[in-house]
C-alpha cells in the first residue's frame, strides 16, 4: 500500500474510534487527537503539570524526575521547571508556545483536562488566573 493510501485509511480509523470514544470521559484526550499533539508533547506537558502541582503544595519533586530529557527537545531549562516558585500564568503559556506549534484555547485544554481529572488542582489554579485576566 502506497503511503496517502495509508494515510488516508489511518485518518479513516481514528475518525472510526472518536466514533467509539466518549468524549466527554476523555476530553483531554479528544483535544490531543483534534489538535494532532504528538506523544512527547502530550508527556511534555503531563510532566510539566506533575511539577506545577508540586511548585502548589511546596512539596519537592524528587532527583529522578528532574533527571528528565524530555524537556531539551522543547529547550525548555529543566531549573525552571523545578523552581521552588509557585507558577505562573506567564510560565506556563511559555511552555505551551515551547511544546506545541499551534495556538489553541487556554481554557479549554485547562477544562478539558479537568474534566478528565488530570492535575485538577492545577487546573483550577491557572483557571482563576485566566478569569482575572
Amino acid at each position: 500500500m502506497d503511503i496517502v493510501k495509508e494515510v488516508k485509511l489511518l485518518k479513516y480509523q481514528m475518525n472510526l474510534m472518536k466514533h467509539m470514544i466518549d468524549a466527554d470521559e476523555h476530553l483531554f484526550f479528544m483535544f490531543a487527537i483534534d489538535h494532532e499533539f504528538e506523544e512527547e508533547q502530550v508527556n511534555a506537558l503531563l510532566k510539566i503539570l506533575y511539577a506545577f502541582n508540586n511548585r502548589l503544595k511546596d512539596e519537592e519533586v524528587s532527583i529522578f524526575s528532574q533527571a528528565d530529557h524530555l524537556f531539551s527537545q522543547f529547550d525548555i531549562p529543566l531549573d525552571m521547571i523545578y523552581s521552588t516558585q509557585r507558577p505562573t500564568l506567564d510560565e506556563f503559556k511559555l511552555y505551551l508556545t515551547k511544546i506545541f506549534y499551534q495556538d489553541f484555547e487556554l481554557e479549554y485544554l485547562l477544562s478539558s483536562l479537568k474534566k478528565q481529572s488530570i492535575q485538577s488542582t492545577v487546573c483550577d489554579y491557572f483557571l482563576k488566573l485566566l478569569r482575572r485576566e
